[in-house]
Order: C-alpha cells, then sequence, then structure tokens
C-alpha cells in the first residue's frame, strides 16, 4: 500500500478524521504476514505476525487502551482476523492475536457513536460516472462484508451507481496468483471485464490492492476508459470537496 497506493493511504487517515478519529500507524509493523500465509509459508507468516502483537502490545502500553484498528486491506484485514489460527493453543500469542482481532471488530461498533453528519459535497467531477461497486473476496467472503461498503456508497452525494454483475466472483488476483500464473488470472478476470463494459461504469471501485491492480491492469490491456479507485478516495473527496491526490 504505501508504495504503489499511498494515496489510498492518505486518503483513509482523512477519511477517518472526519469519522471523529485521530489515525496513527502502528510501529513497528511493516506487513501483516497475509501474502505468506496464503502462499504457505507459514513460518514467515507467524514472524511477522509476532512483530505486529509486539507492536501492539508497545502501542497499548504507551496508550493504556486499546485503540480500533482500521485497516483499508480486505486482504490483510481477512488474515489479521484469523491471526490466531498461525498459534498452538498455549501460545501466549495466540491469545494476543484474538484480542488484535476484536480491535478490528471494534470499530464497526464505535464509529456509530462518533461519526460526524454524513458527507454532504458532491463527487461528481473528481471521477466520471457513472460508478460501479466490485466486491473483494476477502471482504465478502472470508468476512462477510457486503452490506455495509454498499450503506457507505449510498452514503456520497453526486455517484450514479450501476450494478455490476457477478460483484462477488473473484477477478483473478488472489494474494500473488496473478504474479505465479498470470494467464490463468487474466482468463478469471476477463468475463468480469465483460461485465463492467456492459454494465456502462466509467469508475471501478473497490477496497484491496491486489483486486484494485488487477483492475486497473485489465482495463489497460483491454482499452477500456474506466478508472479504478479505492472506497476510502471517494469518502475523502465526499467530505473534502476535492480530488483526492
Amino acid at each position: 500500500m504505501p508504495v504503489l497506493f499511498g494515496r489510498v493511504n492518505r486518503a483513509t487517515v482523512r477519511g477517518v478524521a472526519h469519522l471523529g478519529y485521530e489515525a496513527r500507524p502502528l510501529r513497528g509493523v511493516t506487513c501483516c504476514g497475509s501474502l505468506h500465509a496464503h502462499n504457505g509459508d507459514l513460518e514467515g507468516a507467524r514472524r511477522l505476525a509476532r512483530a505486529m502483537l509486539r507492536a501492539s502490545r508497545n502501542e497499548q502500553q504507551r496508550e493504556g487502551v486499546p485503540a480500533p484498528i482500521v485497516v483499508n486491506s480486505a486482504g490483510c484485514s481477512a488474515h489479521m482476523k484469523e491471526l490466531a489460527q498461525l498459534f498452538d493453543a498455549d501460545d501466549p500469542d495466540r491469545a494476543a492475536a484474538e484480542v488484535l482481532a476484536a480491535r478490528l471488530r471494534l470499530r464497526r461498533v464505535r464509529r456509530a457513536a462518533h461519526a460526524q453528519a454524513p458527507p454532504e459535497r458532491s463527487i461528481e467531477g473528481a471521477w466520471k460516472g457513472p460508478f460501479a461497486w466490485d466486491d473483494p473476496c476477502h471482504l465478502c467472503h472470508a468476512q462477510g462484508i457486503r452490506t455495509q461498503p454498499r450503506e457507505v456508497l449510498g452514503e456520497i452525494p453526486g455517484a450514479n451507481w450501476k450494478a455490476l454483475q457477478d460483484s462477488e466472483s473473484c477477478c483473478g488476483s488472489a494474494g500473488i496468483y496473478s504474479i505465479l500464473r498470470p494467464k490463468d488470472s487474466a482468463a478469471v478476470l476477463a468475463p468480469k471485464l465483460d461485465a463492467l463494459e456492459r454494465s456502462g461504469a466509467r469508475t471501478l471501485v473497490t477496497a484491496n490492492p491486489g483486486c484494485q491492480l488487477q483492475w486497473e491492469n485489465g482495463i489497460a490491456e483491454r482499452g477500456l476508459d474506466v478508472e479504478v479507485v479505492h472506497l476510502a478516495e471517494l469518502v475523502a473527496r465526499a467530505y473534502e470537496g476535492r480530488t483526492v491526490e
């Protein structure tokens, strides 16, 4: 995310601020280890998970209370919610991982209490409409999160939304599948590109960097006039009234 989609991270921080929070990075964390775990490198995933848990403990000692954790990558959040599975039952880090997963859920509970008024500025002009939402697999299938993104999108003024056929089907990114098997990955994406063309959407919205890259590559290869953006970018734009850079 910092290298390829730094603008999404910045938009996420600003969007969280509009909901009444101060967003700060979890110091000492370089990677959650989701790609390692997905590709079978469980030892590498455990090493990175322990580093993240240490950072979480250090942060809690400094702050005194466990703060909600906001993740803008569906693949990362799905992995972090199941982090305890990497550790044996008698490993102290298993309990710590369960606490970390609860902090990911905490944000949804507190959002209703702390959220400010819905955004009032239209996103019209920042991106071309109509818009279409595509469900990342790690969001809808792994975490069962389907209605919440649509509720957020429905509160954003100035967007004409088009339904994307089979929006819950895989785009072919699948962790590093698109790197290891690019031809097969492209074949998985092809029917989704067909659905995108049929929808008439000019902006495709998602919430996972792997999906975002996969869509961008497929759209470029097919020569479509469609831009791919992250949900966080639309939220920040709606609150701030300007294009997110």
